[in-house]
């Protein structure tokens, strides 16, 4: 089915998210709006419209128009979810996308139905999960992207300690903790890295940072020549190349891997519990699921710049000389609450 009730899009476009994690914020993700079919099974997700256009296709190619996608920024995912999470049952079936921050939080509260993956051993072994009720779908890696117009006759940085130097004050661009829900994810994995010294967000605002509403803002306004770094998702450049090869102009924004390495952002999915769900759809929503691990669904997401789970995928994204920095999601999820707390007293509305 193209897309969600056009009503419900608007008004999701007109309301306001605040921190994409703040249980309270009020949206339109409230069940008196959400007049789901019972005959269909609904998924959340995030991500690219033409991706997501692709893996609908083809995964109602056999099965005839079975789920409803309604597709968001990972904040509205996140705000939506909770939201009705405190109003009393999850609408959605199916919810994918965003970093394991709020999965691991729905999990520990038994919302969240147990997974089981056919043929795991076409996995690769570092995103096979065996405590959690979600699993991995894709990767990305956070990394400095920056226009290549504005730094030739100058020196890139090379890590992110020196986006703390003087003379990329005011220069520097990244999405906000307190409105992207990867954002917090991005933001917790470099105060992670950093051994959780808050001290380095402090000295990103001294120095001019500059925070967007969205990841997906980040390398556009480095496009347009608005700032000459960012903070981001690798995916989100790749998209763009693609695009200007296409299209036939020049791509100025590349990509540096910090010396820190890549920060590695898991993207999972996972089965909301529903009582009242019919055994039909309960069906439905664990073949998306193992739709989702397969070769055909891998390919489409690996050719939008998400990195593929299975062993029969090559990573193309990573350099081989680059280290992947793997984050302690418990850890992460464990200190987040301390965490937004220190964030939004340094970058405060």
């Amino acid at each position: 089915m193209k897309r969600l009730i056009c009503a419900m899009l608007s008004l999701m476009m007109i309301l306001s998210f605040t921190a994409c994690s703040n249980d309270k914020t009020e949206n339109v993700a409230g069940s008196q709006s959400n007049k789901k079919s019972s005959d269909k099974i609904l998924i959340y997700l995030s991500g690219s419209q033409a991706m997501i256009d692709k893996l609908e296709a083809e995964f109602e190619k056999d099965r005839g128009d079975v789920a409803d996608f309604l597709t968001m920024s990972c904040g509205q995912v996140r705000s939506k979810v909770w939201t009705e999470k405190e109003a009393g049952q999850i609408q959605a079936d199916v919810i994918w996308g965003s970093d394991p921050l709020i999965y691991n939080k729905l999990d520990d509260q038994g919302l969240l139905e147990k997974i089981e993956v056919k043929n795991m051993e076409s996995m690769n072994e570092e995103y096979i999960i065996k405590n959690r009720n979600y699993i991995y779908i894709n990767e990305r890696y956070i990394t400095i992207m920056y226009n290549k117009k504005a730094f030739k006759d100058s020196k890139v940085p090379q890590s992110y300690e020196d986006l703390l130097k003087e003379q990329y004050t005011d220069k520097l661009v990244m999405a906000d903790a307190n409105r992207s829900s990867t954002a917090l994810g991005i933001a917790s994995s470099i105060y992670q890295i950093k051994n959780e010294n808050i001290d380095y967000f402090k000295q990103l605002q001294k120095n001019g940072v500059y925070l967007a509403k969205s990841n997906g803002i980040v390398p556009s306004k480095i496009l347009e020549g608005e700032f000459d770094l960012g903070i981001g998702p690798h995916d989100s450049v790749i998209r763009l190349r693609k695009k200007a090869k296409k299209e036939g102009y020049e791509m100025p924004v590349d990509i540096i891997w910090p010396a820190e390495g890549a920060i590695s952002i898991k993207r999972p999915i996972a089965i909301v519990k529903n009582k009242n769900r019919s055994d039909n759809n309960n069906k439905v929503a664990k073949e998306f699921v193992n739709f989702m691990l397969s070769k055909k669904a891998q390919m489409i997401t690996n050719n939008f710049g998400f990195v593929s789970v299975r062993k029969d995928i090559e990573n193309k994204y990573l350099p081989k000389d680059i280290k992947k920095c793997n984050i302690d999601w418990k850890k992460a999820t464990d200190n987040e609450d301390n965490f937004k707390k220190q964030y939004e007293q340094i970058f405060q509305d």
